[in-house]
């Protein structure tokens, strides 16, 4: 299957990288109900979790924003309804065993690698300038995070590439860095031979004439939500926190199920839809786990559960 791919980061406690894998054959619906929910919570402006500092029209948009997103990531459906909101009669928490509308009708495929430098780039060569800190570990998060979503049933083939903005590198993306030294390959996993740059404008549609396309810019907001929503569901948060840990809800649950293994993800709805790791340098040498959770003081089994 062919995806674009949208890359956003969080430089809080580490540098975290996110990217969602959007589908080309899906790539409209979803966003029709991104735009939906925008219509709906009358919010048009454009969405960063870092704004996000009280409740209103921007928190609730961002909250169904997510909700609907990790709904997109189902590659299959179960029996319990997955609740989906749009905006109308949303009032409250997330009730997660209610009834509710039966909105997506297939399985939309979207996918999303959470990759985390835990040192946030610094322990890195001196030879590398900021930007090819960010490409290099980027690279290697794409590269792990496809393996492990794809196999040969289900290949996936990148056709275009986003990054929100370039003004925080000092340069543009180097294609080169990213693509060109992508090696070794699995043969479920392709980059199109049509890619030949990165579209790295800002994902800002108020600023008509430096932004990316206005569809593009929505799907680099909602991977700015996303990215932010799953640090704080591993207990890295902001002064913001409370308001976060709402937006985070769909984020927290996907963890849970994450968290008992391999063999229930097997199970999931999710299977093949996400995956969460994070790297460090120790002695000279790249070394890889799972990412760590912080604690807050609460039990994490606590945290975790979905009313």
């Amino acid at each position: 299957m062919k995806y674009h791919l949208y890359h956003d980061e969080s430089k809080i406690d580490g540098y975290w990288h996110g990217m969602l894998l959007v589908p080309e054959n899906t790539k409209q619906f979803l966003f029709q109900y991104l735009e939906k929910i925008r219509e709906n919570t009358g919010h048009s402006a454009p969405i960063g979790i870092k704004e996000i500092k009280s409740e209103g029209k921007v928190f609730t948009c961002a909250e169904l924003w997510v909700l609907f997103a990790v709904g997109a990531m189902m590659t299959k459906f179960g029996k319990k309804k997955y609740p989906i909101k749009l905006g109308k009669q949303h009032k409250g928490k997330i009730n997660w065993d209610g009834n509710y509308e039966d909105i997506v009708k297939f399985p939309i495929g979207a996918k999303f690698i959470l990759f985390r430098e835990r040192d946030n780039l610094k322990n890195m060569s001196d030879s590398l300038d900021y930007g090819g800190k960010v490409e290099t570990t980027f690279r290697m998060g794409l590269k792990g995070g496809i393996h492990f979503l794809g196999d040969a049933d289900n290949p996936i083939e990148i056709t275009k590439m986003h990054f929100d903005g370039c003004e925080h590198y000092q340069r543009s993306i180097d294609h080169q860095r990213i693509v060109g030294r992508l090696k070794d390959l699995r043969e479920y996993f392709s980059i199109a031979d049509g890619i030949y740059s990165i579209d790295d404008r800002t994902s800002d549609h108020k600023k008509e004439k430096d932004c990316q396309s206005y569809e593009d810019c929505q799907f680099l907001q909602l991977t700015d939500l996303l990215v932010g929503s799953f640090r704080v569901a591993h207990g890295f948060s902001t002064n913001n926190k409370n308001i976060h840990e709402i937006i985070a809800e769909p984020a927290k649950y996907l963890i849970r199920k994450y968290r008992e293994g391999y063999a229930r993800m097997q199970n999931s709805r999710w299977k093949g839809a996400f995956c969460m790791s994070e790297c460090f340098l120790e002695n000279g040498k790249w070394n890889f786990q799972s990412i760590e959770y912080k604690s807050t003081g609460i039990k994490q089994g606590n945290l975790f559960q979905i009313e």
